[in-house]
C-alpha cells in the first residue's frame, strides 16, 4: 500500500507566522502614529514662533509710536518704566504668562493686559522687558547716582508655551531695543 504524506503547514507555523507579521503591523502603527505626533509638534512649533515673533514686531511699533500715545517709555512690563516727573508707571506690556488672545484690544497692541478675542489653545506667552545700563550713558534709576539720563537700552524677550504629545515646550525670541537719536 502506498501512502502518501501530505506535507502542509501545522499549527504552529501558523501562529509563529501569525506573531512575525503582528511584530510588524504593530512596528508600522507605532512609526504611523510617532510621524503623526511629529507633524503636529511642528505645526504647534511654526505658530509658536509666528506668535512670539509678531508680539515682537508689535514690542518694536510701540518704541516706533507717537511718543504722546505710546512710544519709548511704554516699552516694559506693567508697572515699570516709572515717569521721571510724576512717579507713575507707564509699562504696558502684561507680566508672566498670559494666554494668548485673537485680538490686540483697543490699543492695538498685542501682549498687553486689554487683549481681546478668543485664547489661542494651549498656548501661553510671556513677555520680558529688563532696562539696560549703558556704561557710556547709565540710567538715573539703576546706574547712575547723580541720575542725569534716561535708560535708552532694554532687552526683550517673548517666550510662548505650547504643547506635543503631552509635553510642554517653548520658543523664545529676544532682542534688544534702543532709543537713541540719530544725530546729523
Amino acid at each position: 500500500m502506498n501512502i502518501k504524506s501530505e506535507n502542509g503547514f501545522s499549527y504552529i507555523d501558523v501562529m509563529i507566522a501569525l506573531v512575525i507579521l503582528m511584530f510588524g503591523i504593530l512596528a508600522m502603527l507605532a512609526a504611523i502614529s510617532w510621524s503623526v505626533v511629529q507633524a503636529s509638534g511642528h505645526e504647534q512649533q511654526l505658530l509658536a514662533k509666528q506668535i512670539a515673533t509678531s508680539t515682537l514686531e508689535s514690542i518694536m511699533a510701540v518704541k516706533e509710536t507717537d511718543p504722546t500715545r505710546l512710544g519709548w517709555s511704554a516699552v516694559g512690563n506693567i508697572g515699570s518704566n516709572p515717569d521721571p516727573a510724576t512717579g507713575v508707571a507707564q509699562g504696558i506690556f502684561a507680566v508672566g504668562f498670559q494666554p494668548v488672545r485673537l485680538d490686540a484690544g483697543p490699543d492695538q497692541v498685542i501682549g498687553t493686559a486689554d487683549d481681546t478675542g478668543a485664547t489661542v489653545s494651549q498656548l501661553r506667552r510671556r513677555i520680558v522687558i529688563t532696562d539696560v545700563c549703558d556704561p557710556d550713558r547709565p540710567s538715573p534709576v539703576i546706574c547712575s547716582p547723580a541720575g542725569n539720563s534716561p535708560v535708552r537700552i532694554r532687552t526683550v524677550q517673548v517666550t510662548v508655551t505650547y504643547n506635543v504629545g503631552g509635553l510642554q515646550r517653548q520658543e523664545v525670541v529676544q532682542t534688544v531695543l534702543t532709543d537713541y537719536a540719530v544725530v546729523n
